[in-house]
């Protein structure tokens, strides 16, 4: 059975922001990232301009999706190959 974290308790872990990490991966804007316990690649379809538009970016993932975030989301300067959408 999965456990499914609410999305303030993501929110509040830092698993919703790309904090501290934009600078290291060259910056807004980009195309907001993160991986999944499975080793899954998510990213946005289009660069996102700061912050606040990445948090809401994966906001708009299935919760299922979410629940499995595997450490903290990140910017980068051109979409993977093969990464999947929200």
């Amino acid at each position: 059975m999965r456990s499914i974290l609410p999305v303030a308790l993501l929110t509040a872990a830092g698993l919703f922001a790309g904090v501290n990490t934009a600078s290291a991966a060259g910056g807004y804007p980009g195309f907001q990232c993160f991986k999944t316990a499975d080793r899954d690649v998510y990213c946005s379809d289009a660069k996102v301009k700061n912050h606040d538009a990445g948090s809401a970016w994966i906001k708009t993932c299935p919760a299922d999706v979410t629940a499995h975030i595997s450490g903290k989301p990140y910017i980068a300067a051109s979409r993977p190959n093969g990464a999947h959408s929200c």
